[in-house]
C-alpha cells in the first residue's frame, strides 16, 4: 500500500513525517477532506483564515489540497 502524508497549511507548514498507508489517491483525498473539515469544527477560530490539508504521496508529488474554509458548520 502507497504511503500518503497529511500537511497542514496556512503561510507556513506543519508537515506530517509519518504518514499513513493507504489503499489509493482517492482513499487519501477522503481522509483529507475528512480531516479538513474536522479542524473546522475543533478549531473554529482558524476559520476564514486559509488553512488547508496537502496530500502528498511517498515521492513528495501533490494529489490533493483540502480547504477547511470550504466546509460549514451546520
Amino acid at each position: 500500500m502507497p504511503r500518503y502524508h497529511f500537511d497542514l497549511i496556512d503561510s507556513t507548514t506543519v508537515a506530517d513525517h509519518g504518514g499513513q498507508l493507504l489503499e489509493d489517491e482517492s482513499m487519501a483525498i477522503e481522509v483529507a477532506d475528512r480531516l479538513a473539515q474536522e479542524l473546522s469544527v475543533v478549531r473554529p477560530e482558524l476559520r476564514g483564515k486559509g488553512y488547508k490539508v496537502l496530500v502528498t504521496d511517498a515521492d513528495g508529488e501533490r494529489v490533493h489540497e483540502a480547504p477547511s474554509d470550504r466546509f460549514r458548520l451546520v
